[in-house]
């Protein structure tokens, strides 16, 4: 049996692009909403002059991190003052016991050189949670590299 041949038709080939442009919107939906979630959560940092630096002086405590062997986390002491706090509760009583007996208290937190800046944060955080709203961190300048 043969079939006759319709030379009128000819099958022409197209690419359906609804599928493609429902995966472009749609990501270009998500990425749009997504970003707008991002929160970003920075500390304001403010850098003191010379001629402010005796304000520095009137810190009401003063937290020093050391690296080594010992302190709350077993990654070197904690001292506020010359004491040296066992754990990170006594840590936030001794901030707590400063903020009610002066609340603009100024805390001067020492780090040494090696500490980790998840400690640094750990103790401001613990400070912020105390209450405590001004406070900044000892730093040296750094020195520059001969031939500069």
């Amino acid at each position: 049996m043969r079939f006759p041949r319709n030379s009128g038709l000819k099958v022409r080939a197209a690419l359906d692009m609804t599928s493609m442009v429902n995966v472009v919107l749609l990501l270009l939906f998500f990425f749009m909403l997504s970003s707008s979630f991002v929160v970003q959560s920075s500390v304001p940092i403010e850098l003191i002059q010379s001629e402010d630096a005796a304000q520095i002086e009137r810190r009401d405590m003063t937290i020093t991190l050391a690296v080594g062997a010992g302190g709350p986390d077993n990654g070197g002491g904690v001292y506020v003052g010359e004491t040296p706090m066992a754990d990170w509760a006594g840590l936030r009583a001794a901030l707590v016991d400063l903020k009610s007996r002066n609340p603009e208290a100024l805390v001067m937190v020492r780090p040494d050189r090696n500490v980790p800046t998840e400690r640094l944060m750990r103790v401001l955080g613990i400070a912020n949670g105390a209450g405590i709203t001004h406070y900044g961190i000892a730093a040296q300048q750094p020195v520059a590299p001969r031939g500069e």
